[in-house]
């Protein structure tokens, strides 16, 4: 493939308006989708390459506002929102990257890794292309209106990883690949088995994208679980979203639920809620080196929960000491519940 297909290929957008209502006013929305050419991806380069232009394209829309922003706290929050897209395009998918290749590096001698129809070099080149181009569907959940909510999931009314597998297809790229990123946000195969591109591919090479599927689901948990273990919860989107409250305080519901063994998928409350939602990530992995890695961080996971609730309790005008009790005592139980189960499955 010539250098310079990658690098220098055009890449043109479209600009989409819609509105929604939040809080009985109507808010004005600016979205970009990307239309790429059909040029072949066919390395970690090119995949690395392709996800950094992709979010520079955003960058003089994001710029301007910066610039002519008079507002500080709005300004501040552009600001925020271009460190998001370099999260999205460079920082988190090299995370999920190495966490991908630590993956490999133990099950290389495994039978799991044996019994794939592709020699383990051709796997994990593949499985890290497919980490470095799993969220720039998040590019297409960037607000550039101006309107003062920057980052709005959903906001095309479609999740980022079908956003993302939508841009990508028209590549030359393979279709295991393209199964990963359409499938990561989910758990299993279920959704990716009814898909025409997988069920057009041949015997061999569904055992590969079911594989690769699997791998970037846990992958991605993991990548953002060890982030959330250095950084707690404030360099996520929730962070910044309306619709969770910085209140020391975790719904009771949800908390049965992750009590329960299920996974907890929150719309909206409070801010601590996305953090149990994290752990619950936790019981959905495939595989047995995944929950080994994550089980070296749920300590760390747990001591950012407990000073995330410190600290909105400190920032808080009203301090209830026994609502920040009860709330300490909640994340106890989860954590004893949780290190329980890493222990039923080391044994």
């Amino acid at each position: 493939m010539p250098l310079t297909e990658v690098l220098f290929f055009n890449i043109k957008t479209e600009n989409l308006k819609t509105s929604e209502e939040l809080n009985g006013k109507k808010i004005e929305h600016e979205f970009t989708v990307f239309k790429l050419p059909r040029i072949s991806i066919e390395s970690v380069w090119d995949a690395k390459i392709l996800a950094k232009r992709l979010g520079r394209k955003l960058f003089p829309a994001l710029s301007d506002l910066i610039k002519n922003e008079k507002d500080k706290k709005r300004r501040a929050q552009y600001v925020k929102t271009k460190a998001w897209v370099i999260k999205k395009t460079v920082t988190h998918p090299r995370w999920v990257e190495k966490c991908a290749q630590k993956l490999l590096s133990k099950m290389k001698n495994t039978d799991i890794i044996k019994n794939l129809p592709l020699d383990y070099r051709q796997i994990k080149k593949d499985i890290c292309m497919a980490a470095l181009l799993h969220d720039i569907g998040r590019l297409c959940e960037v607000d550039l209106s101006g309107s003062g909510v920057e980052v709005v999931p959903y906001g095309l009314r479609k999740s980022h990883a079908l956003l993302g597998y939508e841009m990508l297809k028209t590549l030359k790229i393979k279709p295991e690949i393209l199964l990963a990123v359409r499938y990561h946000e989910f758990w299993g195969l279920a959704e990716a088995k009814n898909d025409e591109r997988y069920i057009c591919l041949s015997a061999k090479r569904k055992e590969l994208a079911d594989f690769y599927i699997r791998v970037l689901q846990d992958m991605d948990k993991t990548a953002n679980l060890q982030e959330r273990s250095a950084f707690g919860i404030k360099k996520s989107a929730e962070f910044f979203n309306p619709y969770y409250v910085h209140d020391y305080d975790i719904t009771d519901e949800y908390l049965k639920t992750a009590l329960e063994g299920k996974y907890l998928s929150p719309k909206g409350g409070h801010l601590l809620d996305v953090m149990v939602h994290l752990m619950t990530w936790t019981y959905e992995t495939h595989f047995a080196q995944t929950k080994e890695m994550l089980s070296l961080i749920s300590a760390d996971l747990f001591k950012q929960m407990y000073g995330e609730a410190q600290r909105e309790f400190e920032n808080s005008a009203d301090k209830n000491k026994e609502r920040l009790q009860k709330t300490l005592d909640k994340i106890a139980v989860l954590e004893e519940y949780v290190t329980r189960k890493y222990s039923a499955c080391a044994r």
